[in-house]
């Protein structure tokens, strides 16, 4: 129950494949079952991070996200399989396909994971289980893959349930039990709940998902912003200001782009070409959402993998290639010792602020005065050939191939 009054019932069912990617691999590789396993992504354009690993990597300690060096450094038996995203592609649509039998209010929320919302005039909540389990049976035989369901009366209850129990279970999150099966779980497992927040929570004394149901919507409102009351919201169980469409609900607070060389850079010269490239995109990226930057970061990652992040604020916004480039190269030019080689380099545009709308090319006129970069830049292409953006970038926008910055 909120201030609006009772909560309208619904019946939802989330999915969650289980190690998907890993699992994928698994099926045309059954090998891969036995040993300690990783997806990762290209090794060959040295984009080794892990994306995703079986049970048996987890058992080492083996987490997404990081690089292969690192896990292969916990695991040194680790076998590692560069990601097919054809292959996941067609076994999410494969999986879809059986999520539609019962609905056609299917949300997907990345590649493994979805949302069921079932007719209510259809089902009820006893035969709202019986359809997970259901689904989990047809996953498991048609597609060789398992899935947990979480089934529940809201959509951020479905999702929490599914995370619950793994692998290939179902489990039920009602208005009967969920004061004592939500309430007592850690806040930050709350969906929206990222490491930021959390630490705002943790400052209030908001340790688990029932101290923030109970708490003050007013008080959370005042502390966190409007974040907080719809934290509430959730925690209450009431998802009538959720859109599952979308992903995050954090509003857009940085906007930048990494790349790893395809082989270490040791000079200077070098560097002020990657780094131009990459300002270029940042630009690009800022325009297309009318934004300008109070403060510009650099993150160096050395040939030992050790790293570090430096940035810089300032009161007047920024946005144009050249504007960037200027404070990335210094901010680097000061703080890097060329003690090691530089393996990745990242620049990131924060403290976002509208900018008033006026159509810009990515390279304005003050690019073609610049010939010398734009010669730079084709001479690192030709030393080290294909660049690649680092995977992790594109999760915001698509990112524009190098080549075309420079049309």
């Amino acid at each position: 129950m909120t201030e609006y009054g009772e909560i309208p019932e619904k019946v939802v069912l989330h999915c969650d494949m289980n190690n998907y990617f890993a699992s994928v691999e698994c099926l045309y590789n059954p090998a891969l079952r036995k040993v300690p396993m990783a997806v990762c992504g290209d090794p060959d354009s040295r984009h080794g991070i892990v994306l995703a690993k079986n049970d048996l990597a987890k058992q080492f300690g083996v987490v997404t996200g990081e690089s292969i060096y690192t896990a292969k450094a916990k695991c040194p038996s680790l076998t590692t399989v560069t990601a097919n995203y054809d292959r996941y592609l067609e076994y999410t649509r494969k999986a879809r396909a059986i999520y539609a039998r019962y609905s056609d209010m299917v949300t997907p929320y990345g590649l493994d994971e979805a949302w069921v919302e079932l007719d209510k005039s259809k089902y009820a909540f006893h035969k709202g289980i019986q359809t997970a389990e259901e689904i989990r049976n047809s996953v498991k035989k048609e597609l060789g893959l398992t899935v947990s369901v979480g089934v529940s009366y809201n959509y951020i209850y479905a999702k929490l349930a599914s995370d619950l129990k793994k692998p290939d279970a179902v489990t039920v999150i009602s208005k009967d039990n969920y004061k004592r099966t939500v309430w007592n779980r850690p806040a930050f497992e709350l969906l929206f709940v990222g490491s930021a927040t959390r630490r705002k929570l943790y400052r209030l004394g908001i340790l688990s998902i029932g101290d923030l149901a109970t708490c003050d919507p007013v008080k959370l409102s005042r502390e966190i912003g409007k974040r907080g009351y719809t934290l509430w919201e959730f925690a209450n169980g009431d998802d009538r200001n959720f859109c599952p469409t979308i992903t995050s609900d954090d509003e857009l607070k940085s906007i930048g782009n990494t790349i790893t060389a395809p082989a270490d850079i040791d000079n200077q010269e070098d560097i002020a070409a990657l780094l131009y490239v990459i300002c270029a995109c940042v630009s690009k990226r800022l325009d297309k959402h009318r934004f300008k930057a109070r403060c510009v970061g650099i993150h160096v990652r050395r040939s030992d993998f050790s790293a570090y992040s430096r940035r810089e604020s300032f009161a007047n916004a920024v946005g144009s290639p050249d504007e960037l480039f200027e404070i990335a190269y210094r901010i680097f030019s000061e703080s890097y010792d060329w003690s090691k080689p530089v393996r990745s380099v990242g620049v990131f545009a924060e403290k976002l602020c509208d900018a008033e709308y006026e159509q810009l090319c990515l390279f304005d006129e003050r690019a073609a005065q610049k010939p010398d970069m734009i010669r730079l830049v084709q001479n690192l292409r030709e030393k080290l050939g294909r660049i690649k953006f680092e995977e992790t970038a594109t999760q915001m926008d698509e990112v524009p191939d190098i080549d075309s910055l420079f049309c």
